[in-house]
């Protein structure tokens, strides 16, 4: 019912609106940097999570990103007791694929790659690090002019070495996203995800298999710190010279 009640809204608003245009700057799909330089922050779990995005040469985008987890930090895979707490730290790179605009939509397809590290602490053991190779293909729609959906698949790979080589362990989640970029102002653009799929875990002492999930709520922002500024302003402040 959730699903085809979000799906009803997605067709309305795709009828309701000719230009479709989304927010100019995505980091949770696909679309390509249009400012040179994007900071996104939120939260939700397993992770409250600061990105700092920079629109890199032809159709390639890379960010920095540092993690502070409280769950099984890549997704939260049943049952919830992998990390108590961690700091992460994150390289992302986003290839855009193509572009298609018809009359009424405009989808984008890029791939992520996502590599990462974490140092912290186990539920039931001390010290804890965490290796992620993330894998990812979002595909964005843009079903408004200010309203882009997002969807496709991820896959967080994650191996952990803990206190004792009897408690070593990895993780496995196989993750479909449902999200949303909104186009709020010329500098700020909110966004939100649910990503929900199967997962597994595997080791000596945590094997199995179980629902993986990660949500969170946020948003980008770019051109208010000075420098920071967008090329419409510089290009503004140029012909006014």
């Amino acid at each position: 019912m959730t699903a085809r009640a979000i799906g009803v809204f997605a067709l309305v608003l795709a009828l309701a609106s000719p230009a479709m245009a989304g927010p100019a700057n995505s980091v949770i799909g696909a679309k390509k940097l249009e400012q040179d330089m994007v900071h996104s922050g939120g939260a939700g779990f397993p992770n409250i999570t600061y990105e700092w995005w920079n629109k890199g040469k032809g159709e390639l985008d890379w960010a920095i990103s540092a993690d502070l987890a409280y769950g099984d930090w890549g997704a939260a895979v049943t049952p919830l007791d992998a990390i108590k707490i961690g700091l992460g730290l994150n390289g992302i790179l986003r290839l855009h694929i193509l572009t298609k605009k018809k009359a009424k939509v405009t989808n984008d397809f890029a791939l992520i790659f996502k590599p990462g590290i974490l140092i912290g602490t186990g539920t039931f053991t001390g010290f804890t690090f965490g290796i992620k190779g993330e894998i990812g293909a979002p595909f964005s729609i843009d079903i408004h002019d200010r309203v882009t959906l997002v969807t496709g698949a991820f896959l967080p790979i994650e191996g952990f070495i803990v206190n004792g080589s009897n408690t070593n362990f990895g993780l496995l989640p196989i993750l479909i996203r449902l999200g949303v970029e909104i186009d709020a102002t010329e500098r700020l653009a909110p966004w939100f995800y649910f990503d929900l799929g199967p997962g597994i875990r595997f080791g000596k002492a945590a094997s199995g298999a179980g629902f993986a999930f990660r949500l969170a709520a946020g948003t980008a922002f770019w051109g208010v710190l000075g420098k920071n500024k967008n090329k419409s302003d510089s290009a503004a402040t140029a012909a006014a010279k």
